[in-house]
């Protein structure tokens, strides 16, 4: 072999040791263990059922959900408030939750579900209801009463 051929793979070997220890160095900055705290949480003889310290490990890794706030958020995009309803022409007037003004018509199959009865036609929506329509988008099929407008006004919240 000719010099410049050994050179070569004696730079290769050596590029190949340095990339390696580089990816150990970043290891071992990521899975920094302390002694101490991983004795204080180790899984007790009984199982890993039995310690609230392990459970409490446990829960700690995992990766963050939603926020309370975007889970609100969630739930209010797909609530409405009736604001009008005109059962002759089968369509009724609400609002989003993003406050946007939106006109839907139903058919004559749309079910309209309330606590205390179930029924096709829109005569049990009411003015000031919060609603849940389904499917969100496109033909609605059902429409939910999630709660009646005269609760609304009787809630403690506002």
């Amino acid at each position: 072999m000719s010099t410049t051929t050994v050179r070569v793979l004696i730079a290769i070997v050596v590029t190949a040791g340095l990339l390696g220890i580089g990816a150990l160095e970043v290891l071992s900055e990521r899975v920094r263990v302390d002694p101490a705290a991983t004795t204080a949480q180790r899984a007790p003889e009984g199982g890993p059922d039995s310690s609230p310290a392990y459970l409490a490990d446990f829960e700690a890794r995992e990766e963050p959900g939603p926020s309370p706030a975007e889970l609100i958020g969630a739930v209010q995009m797909g609530r409405q408030t009736v604001l009008n309803v005109d059962p002759a022409a089968r369509r009724f007037l609400s609002v989003t939750g993003t406050g946007q003004v939106r006109v839907s018509e139903v058919n004559r199959g749309t079910l309209v579900l309330t606590e205390e009865t179930q029924g096709a036609g829109l005569a049990l929506l009411k003015p000031g209801d919060v609603i849940r329509v389904e499917p969100p988008h496109g033909q609605i099929q059902r429409i939910v009463v999630l709660r009646r407008g005269w609760q609304e006004l009787e809630s403690p919240e506002k």
